[in-house]
């Protein structure tokens, strides 16, 4: 089992310590990242664009909370129904429940402030780091692509990965073009997100009911269960079978 996951288990590794660098160098104000993010505010200034603002605040909401949920919420209803499972519920509200907990532990404990106010320093009483729009847009359109293709009829499976990528892309650019949240900010929402989308995903094959080792009936050679298409012949089988 171990080996057969062994891809996932690496790659949801290289998102937890990716984050654990990102979550030290906030914490202590100091670093590569937190260079990046003071060098980044001073690259595009939104109020200087007005229509190109306005654009980005209406793209703004493939990462809010309430309408993407209730897309997936709506998706995972549909799959259940149909399929008669519940599980792509249950992984869709265990999702949206673990991925608004820890965004909202993290942002409690470490009070970061706004860019507005100019100073990356954590512990201010602020609530800006982490990014729930980017966090959000990772483990919502990620999620969904997933039990479209495993619980649905989705077979597109890359063409889903480049686009849950790309949202991801577009609402890292879009929350930083509107100066709402620091780079690290950003970052943090993605691998907060992939990690738990990873996890859950995970959990789901693993704990998958598997289908039984034999072949089912439909598997069968015709010639091993050919089925009689009218009554007499089910007759004449009895009549011969009695001599």
């Amino acid at each position: 089992m171990v080996t057969e996951h062994r891809p996932s288990v690496l790659r949801l590794a290289l998102c937890l310590a990716l984050l654990l660098v990102v979550l030290v160098q906030v914490w202590v104000d100091d670093g590569v990242l937190i260079f990046i993010d003071r060098a980044a505010r001073t690259i595009v200034d939104a109020k200087e664009h007005p229509i190109l603002t306005a654009v980005a605040l209406g793209a703004d909401h493939i990462g809010q909370r309430e309408p993407i949920a209730g897309v997936l919420l709506g998706c995972s209803a549909t799959l259940a129904r149909f399929q008669r499972t519940w599980r792509p519920i249950v992984l869709s509200v265990v999702a949206l429940l673990a991925v608004n907990f820890f965004v909202g532990v993290l942002k409690l404990t470490y009070g970061r402030g706004k860019p507005q106010f100019g100073d990356t320093e954590p512990f201010v009483d602020g609530m800006i780091f982490p990014s729930g729009h980017t966090a959000n847009v990772v483990i919502t359109w990620g999620l969904l692509a997933y039990i479209l293709i495993t619980y649905g009829y989705l077979q597109r499976r890359q063409a889903a990965v480049r686009i849950v990528i790309g949202l991801s892309l577009l609402m890292g650019l879009i929350t930083w073009y509107l100066d709402t949240h620091w780079i690290t900010d950003i970052i943090a929402g993605w691998l907060i997100g992939a990690i738990l989308l990873q996890a859950l995903i995970l959990i789901d094959m693993v704990w998958r009911p598997r289908r039984p080792s034999g072949p089912t009936l439909a598997e069968l050679p015709t010639e091993i269960i050919r089925m009689p298409h009218r009554p007499a012949e089910v007759r004449t089988t009895q009549s011969a079978g009695a001599r």
